[in-house]
């Protein structure tokens, strides 16, 4: 679940609560909660305000479920030995008071504790810059591009938005309707995956489909490559298709909105959705691309440093993630996101093409998300803006050649590039991307209902020149039997208005993305639930540390072992802080309790140790919480 649609189940009276909170004072009058969520200056400034319990807890929920929903156990369970439950139990309630972590349920299930996936990255980039303030082991150092070689196999890559439209592209031409089946002809999937660089065993070793995917979408689990079902799923989930009378149709004023959006708009908003996806499921994934996404655009790292600042930060974990770093860095260069390269040392080195660290705090998580009726207009007009600057970008950025030949420069725009797709046959894909007017491309025009004169109108303007007369020629004589047509303008299949759409028979992805199947609980823990009984425990337990009989010994470490707090110890004159874990009876009628010892200064490892009750004289119980009636 994202901030939105937690906020949009909250009341009033809850939203002003939290609005209210002193954690984000610091953030006003700029930004107020939950705006503050998402921003990044905002959580470093609500970091330092909070109580050392409650960063502790956070930030091994960020290394740890990350934007997963985890039970209260599972957190206990993902901390490093000699972290005290209690500890991490009261700073949950502190952040579930902030309006940082939220309770919910699923179905009749347990409750369940969540990070808001677009809360994730904006909370792991301030905890990460506190650490490179503080740990100089955690600093990366930008490496010279002068000493960076190109790895020989590492090509051109096209964007994954421009992988999109030539696999849309190719998906419009073989025609989208399904087999009995529900789903594509194998002859279309194949035109379709063929046109991605995305290769479906990079996909898979971060993106798995859902575990049970819903009814239906089993059969489309199987039947397409993971990575053009991930295409086709995105294309879906932003309105590009839909489905009508068995097949998809292409929803021409979504997408001609999309084909017109700024370059970086577009990249980015699916740079989030593929960030959204992944990370809704996987955990280690998560942490890794979190770390990845704070390195700044264009300039290049080493993967080692990454993955030793990635380690770095999860040793409060009691078992770290396996790391993705290297699984993450395949993806996105394979979507054209980063470069790779070698240092002189022959050490893996890599690049950000996209402002990586911008982009991650998906401030628009779904497109599908209903934006509020104020916000419309505004946001048509900036399309419109943006469409507009797109064109005028693209213009003089082909150039035909007399045997029909077009070279498209990397400026041409996106709109001009899908037309060209339906009108001329794609011989290259490079930096400068070739197509030709051929019998074949020519005669498909005819079929999307061009005229000659629209097709030689439209090349004009495009390439800003007349058409060499061969050229001329050859789509007059190609364009026999069609020039009876009128153009369409777009160029596309434009559905009628008012048709109602079958749902769409996949979902085995984004699914789990849409978080709609939590119930968000409204409940608010106190103190006192988090510790049952304090009433009836003897107060002098947590005020005076003392010495007490063998017998009151144990009871207060079967107590200290219910409530998972701290001992406060004085072992042969030095003072020291336990976690026991559990008791040990032994044969000879003694006990002993095992847990581990806070070393100081903390930086230190953590010692293993087994006592037993003669080896301590004062004890005392250490709480998070002041005692009752204290």
């Amino acid at each position: 679940m994202n901030v939105r649609q937690i906020t949009d189940k909250l009341s009033e009276g809850e939203i002003a609560r939290m609005q209210a909170h002193p954690m984000w004072e610091a953030c006003h009058p700029a930004a107020s909660w939950p705006d503050a969520l998402t921003d990044p200056r905002c959580t470093a400034s609500a970091w330092h305000l909070m109580t050392a319990e409650a960063a502790l807890t956070l930030e091994i929920i960020v290394c740890g479920p990350g934007p997963l929903a985890f039970s209260e156990e599972q957190l206990l369970q993902a901390a490093r030995p000699g972290i005290a439950g209690a500890t991490l139990r009261f700073g949950l309630l502190r952040l579930t008071e902030a309006g940082i972590v939220f309770a919910v349920r699923k179905g009749w299930g347990e409750k369940l504790f969540m990070l808001p996936l677009d809360s994730f990255f904006p909370w792991h980039s301030t905890i990460m810059e506190i650490h490179r303030n503080r740990d100089a082991v955690c600093t990366l150092q930008a490496v010279d591009p002068l000493t960076i070689d190109a790895i020989e196999e590492s090509g051109y890559v096209p964007p994954f938005s421009l992988q999109l439209l030539h696999a849309m592209a190719q998906l419009e031409d073989a025609g989208m309707k399904f087999t009995s089946k529900g789903v594509l002809t194998k002859r279309t999937i194949a035109k379709g995956a063929e046109q991605l660089y995305l290769e479906d065993r990079t996909l898979t070793e971060l993106l798995t489909p859902a575990a049970a995917p819903a009814a239906g979408n089993a059969e489309a689990a199987g039947a397409y490559p993971p990575a053009l079902l991930f295409v086709l799923e995105t294309a879906v989930e932003n309105g590009w298709l839909r489905v009508k009378d068995g097949a998809f149709a292409l929803q021409n004023d979504s997408w001609q909105e999309w084909l017109g959006e700024w370059p970086i708009r577009r990249e980015g908003q699916l740079f989030r959705q593929l960030l959204s996806v992944v990370c809704a499921r996987n955990t280690a994934a998560a942490a890794c691309a979190a770390s990845l996404c704070s390195l700044e655009a264009g300039v290049w790292y080493r993967l080692e440093e990454i993955e030793a600042g990635g380690m770095e930060r999860q040793k409060l974990l009691a078992k770290p993630h396996a790391s993705t770093i290297d699984a993450w860095c395949r993806l996105f260069r394979q979507l054209g996101w980063i470069e790779n390269g070698v240092d002189q040392q022959g050490k893996a080195v890599v690049k950000w093409l996209l402002d990586a660290r911008a982009e991650s705090r998906m401030t628009e998580f779904r497109a599908s998300e209903p934006v509020m009726a104020e916000s419309n207009t505004a946001r048509q007009r900036e399309h419109a803006e943006n469409a507009d600057q797109a064109e005028a970008f693209g213009s003089g950025a082909v150039q035909l050649t007399p045997d029909g030949d077009l070279y498209v420069d990397m400026s041409c725009s996106y709109r001009d590039r899908w037309k060209l797709e339906l009108i001329a046959a794609r011989r290259r894909t490079d930096h400068t991307t070739v197509y030709r007017m051929d019998a074949g491309s020519i005669k498909r025009a005819g079929g999307a209902r061009w005229t000659s004169d629209s097709i030689v109108a439209y090349l004009e303007r495009l390439t800003q020149d007349p058409l060499p007369d061969p050229v001329r020629a050859a789509i007059k004589q190609g364009m026999n039997g069609y020039d009876d047509y009128s153009d369409p303008k777009s160029v596309v299949s434009i559905q009628p208005a008012k048709r109602s759409y079958e749902t769409v028979p996949l979902d085995v992805y984004y699914e789990p993305a849409l978080g709609g199947t939590y119930e968000l609980l409204h409940d608010r823990m106190s103190e006192k639930h988090l510790f049952a009984g304090m009433e009836e425990v003897p107060s002098m337990w947590l005020k005076q540390f003392r010495s007490y009989h063998l017998s009151t010994r144990r009871d207060m470490m079967e107590q200290a072992l219910s409530w998972r707090t701290t001992v406060k110890l004085n072992c042969e004159g030095a003072v020291t802080l336990f976690v026991p874990e559990r008791i040990v009876d032994e044969a000879d009628g003694m006990w002993a309790v095992c847990g581990h010892a806070q070393p100081k200064p903390e930086t230190e490892p953590l010692t293993a140790v087994k006592l037993y009750p003669g080896m301590w004289e004062e004890m005392m119980l250490v709480l998070p919480v002041p005692p009752v009636n204290s």
